[in-house]
């Protein structure tokens, strides 16, 4: 009896001696979480907090190539369950890239309408730009008309600051994830 007990003892401690380890969370000077992890093998990693979240929820680990973990409200120091989703890397960089909402125009010249981005104008006026023209076709023939006396000068192009979306939709996302869950 004794001797079982004593093999049980050195069972757990052997266990407990070669299990994985978790240190943290701790907070990295951008505010994010993140966690080290021991391996029963000895090596070790440093993973997000949300990473390691859900790595425990589903049992597995995520693929560092392929898969990351999106945080649904933008929030990152928001690591609720409910706040996370696991999805591709490349939909994770196309969902969250900012992107500039280009403004409608009409051409000068040719009356024409047609999108810029804003960026595009502000360089323009930078550089004392005269008018916004569709197409250097139509800005070479706005110049050989004001050469020649046929049209007025126009005044100089004004900048304009843009606007940004992003193309993750937080409530189409969140209904999403939440059907899921239940």
């Amino acid at each position: 009896m004794l001797f079982a007990k004593l093999a049980n003892l050195i069972n757990d401690y052997c266990l407990l001696a070669q299990a994985r380890k978790v240190y943290g969370p701790y907070e990295r000077k951008d505010g994010r979480k993140i966690v080290i992890i021991r391996e029963n093998d000895g090596s070790h990693r440093t993973v997000s907090y949300p990473k390691f979240l859900f790595e425990e929820r589903f049992g597995r680990k995520l693929s560092p190539d392929k898969e990351t973990i999106d945080h649904l409200n933008f929030d990152k120091s928001d690591n609720r369950l409910e706040n996370l989703r696991i999805v591709p890397r490349d939909l994770h960089s196309a969902d969250d890239t900012r992107r500039v909402v280009l403004i409608k125009l009409h051409c000068d010249n040719c009356d024409k309408e047609f999108s810029r981005s804003p960026r595009v104008i502000r360089d323009k006026a930078t550089k004392g730009a005269r008018g916004i023209f569709c197409s250097k076709s139509c800005a070479a023939a706005y110049s050989r008309a004001v050469q020649s006396g046929k049209k007025k000068q126009l005044p100089k192009v004004k900048p304009i600051d843009s606007e940004y979306y992003r193309r993750k939709n937080i409530a189409e996302m969140i209904d999403l994830f939440l059907s899921k869950l239940g």
